[in-house]
């Protein structure tokens, strides 16, 4: 009796690694396995540490305060973002943004949900034993990395291995591109930090320099304190946004590299493993018709006119 039931296979020594669901099929077809990640198997750590570094410089910049007199600190942490004014609202908004797209590369660019070993396990035992249709079935019913890389290549099968492996390279290069435009969006925000910062310091100076050109030289320190503090804080602020955006921009993109590495590794592998069987194949089959070839090409052996003279006489 056919049956059909969803069997789910995770790695007990760590459950916070995506799981695999795999489908039971009828005997004698391809199982079908797809990637999914459940938000309870995501480790804590992965939160709070892109916030703890977004978080550290501020506090090491508000630090600096701690030397001052006690009656000299009157401004707030919440005073400290007001004074940026409006670039200083900017850099916060896009430090949400940054630490929001820390935590979905943390989610999306684990190299077990990219490239399940379960997958490149069934992958590779496919096409070891030459069941190449229910490799191209799986590769399509498999929604990894992996899987759409070795599916792009024999949907190209007709046309024979180097087709297959042109497209394998072709479709491997538009998945790396694709995760690299995610991580490129943190060394972006990274990037325009420091100039957002320098903005605000040239909007404060030159508030500065209004206020002592107006007064005639006369200004008092309180009037010129207010566009030097703009300046100093969106610098701050600036930095505080570009340092750990991008550490993160160059951990994730070593990450990248290093799952396109992998998975050309593992193409590699299977094309090989075909290679072999195709020409393993081909032998066995040469080998029968080569012998009947030979047979026929062998000539039958002449009479012995002795023997046919002899026979007569008899």
């Amino acid at each position: 009796m056919n049956r059909t039931g969803l069997i789910t296979v995770a790695r007990a020594s760590r459950p916070w690694l995506s799981t695999v669901t795999t489908a039971e099929t009828p005997m004698g077809e391809t199982p079908m396995l797809r990637c999914e990640t459940t938000s309870r198997h995501v480790r804590p750590l992965a939160f709070l540490l892109p916030l703890a570094i977004v978080l550290l410089p501020a506090t090491a910049c508000l630090a600096q305060t701690a030397n001052v007199p006690q009656a000299a600190q009157t401004r707030s942490f919440l005073d400290f973002i007001l004074a940026g004014g409006v670039v200083g609202y900017t850099i916060m908004l896009l430090s949400v943004l940054g630490i929001y797209l820390v935590i979905d590369s943390f989610i999306h660019l684990k190299m077990d949900k990219l490239m399940p070993p379960l997958v490149t396990d069934q992958l590779t035992s496919l096409a070891r034993t030459g069941r190449f249709g229910e490799l191209l079935t799986f590769s399509k019913a498999s929604d990894c990395v992996i899987s759409r890389i070795v599916g792009s290549g024999l949907a190209q099968g007709s046309f024979g291995l180097p087709a297959v492996r042109q497209a394998m390279q072709e479709q491997g290069i538009k998945e790396v591109t694709r995760l690299n435009q995610r991580v490129g969006y943190l060394g972006f925000l990274g990037s325009i930090g420091p100039m957002l910062g320098l903005l605000g310091t040239v909007a404060g100076m030159i508030g500065s320099f209004n206020v002592l050109g107006s007064s005639k030289g006369a200004a008092r320190p309180d009037e010129l304190a207010s566009g030097i503090s703009l300046a100093l804080v969106t610098t701050c602020m600036g930095l505080v946004l570009a340092i750990p955006l991008m550490f993160f921009h160059n951990y994730f993109r070593d990450r990248v590299t290093r799952l396109g590495q992998e998975s050309s590794g593992v193409c590699e592998r299977i094309l090989q493993i075909m290679t072999t069987v195709i020409d393993t194949r081909n032998a066995a089959k040469a080998a029968p018709a080569s012998a009947a070839s030979h047979a026929l090409a062998t000539p039958a052996p002449p009479a012995d006119p002795f023997a046919t003279q002899a026979g007569a006489q008899a």
